[in-house]
């Protein structure tokens, strides 16, 4: 097994590859960085400080946890959030936004309640950046969230389509990066527990029944009969072959094949 440090080494270089080939962050201002206090959002901002400290880039990372209202935050909870960004030379925003929990048990929504909570929570993250004078939101989604992001849309949404590293905003109003895209879940999960980092739990009541976790079970199973699946769909993101996909007759689809 891997040690502490090589462990670090690794998804700190990874990130910082990552980082440097999508060009992810600007030279100076402010960066907002999704912060809920799972392994993978501590994890980023553990490295994001460490890069920080490397480049000429004058940056301060702004990170906000989203109270959505489905759970209180405690206050043994919020003070463990709290010394963790302050030990890492930021100070944590706490947002208010009960709506979204509203809006997800009331079920108004037409969509699943996964989509629209982290459709919300984005809002949330976008008015808070505007309000701070941020342009970026960094978010800690890593290897198996893309993944399992492109097999949700396929087989749910009906489209071919996946998380982007970079994704530009209302003509560059804001840009949403995730340095971590490229690690795996179980090295980020280790990485946190090895520097025994103060995770709190998902303080969401959907946590575990969800198609998500569905995807997250079916690619582990196919993983355990055919190790190296998920490292070859993560390259087949890299290329696609548009000439074999069929986005030009796409007005046809209804008439061809109806409302199924």
């Amino acid at each position: 097994m891997l040690s502490a440090s090589k462990l670090r080494t690794i998804i700190l270089r990874r990130a910082a590859k990552t980082a440097a080939a999508f060009d992810m962050f600007p030279d100076k201002g402010i960066v907002v960085v999704g912060f809920s206090g799972g392994a993978d959002s501590m994890v980023l901002l553990d490295m994001l400080h460490a890069l920080s400290r490397r480049w000429k880039k004058r940056i301060a990372f702004a990170p906000v946890y989203i109270d959505a209202g489905f759970i209180a935050l405690g206050d043994e909870a919020r003070k463990k959030l709290e010394d963790f960004c302050r030990a890492r030379d930021t100070e944590l925003r706490i947002v208010r936004d009960h709506r979204i929990a509203d809006i997800v048990e009331s079920g108004r929504s037409p969509f699943p309640p996964c989509f629209t909570c982290s459709r919300m929570r984005r809002k949330a993250l976008m008015e808070t950046a505007r309000e701070i004078g941020a342009k970026t939101i960094v978010l800690g989604h890593h290897r198996d969230d893309l993944i399992e992001t492109f097999f949700l849309n396929i087989l749910f949404s009906r489209r071919i389509s996946a998380i982007m590293p970079r994704q530009e905003l209302f003509g560059g109003l804001f840009y949403i990066v995730r340095p971590m895209i490229l690690e795996s879940e179980k090295y980020i999960k280790r990485h946190a527990a090895m520097r025994a980092f103060p995770t709190i739990g998902k303080n969401c009541p959907y946590a575990g029944d969800t198609r998500r976790e569905w995807i997250k079970s079916l690619i582990a199973r196919m993983e355990r009969e055919y190790p190296g699946i998920k490292a070859n769909i993560l390259r087949a993101l890299f290329h696609p072959k548009p000439g074999y996909l069929w986005g030009e007759y796409a007005p046809l689809a209804e008439k061809l094949l109806g409302r199924e």
